[in-house]
């Protein structure tokens, strides 16, 4: 069974505001994470196969599960995404150093 849930839908659900964030937030974002591969398998898990052993309903039960199952996932790729925009800051700089 496939679900779509649209971004709106997850914030309604979890009760989550809206963020507000400058333009061009997001587009850098997806550089960053795209260079930094921190949403590879490799980093937070191949979740086509994780969510197979998941029993659980709700999103709370599938968080607790997998950061039991991938403690180390969330926080690697944060730190990769993170050092990569460290360097995107670093080398604007430099650009305009110049």
């Amino acid at each position: 069974m496939k679900l779509h849930l649209s971004n709106e839908d997850i914030r309604r659900l979890l009760e989550i505001l809206s963020a507000e964030f400058p333009t061009y937030t997001s587009q850098i974002l997806n550089v960053a994470n795209q260079n930094a591969q921190g949403t590879r398998p490799k980093v937070v898990g191949q979740l086509s196969e994780l969510i197979q052993p998941f029993n659980g309903q709700t999103f709370e039960e599938w968080e607790e599960w997998y950061l039991k199952a991938r403690p180390e996932g969330i926080a690697e790729a944060t730190e990769r995404i993170l050092t990569m925009l460290t360097k995107f800051r670093d080398t604007m700089a430099e650009i305009n150093r110049q």
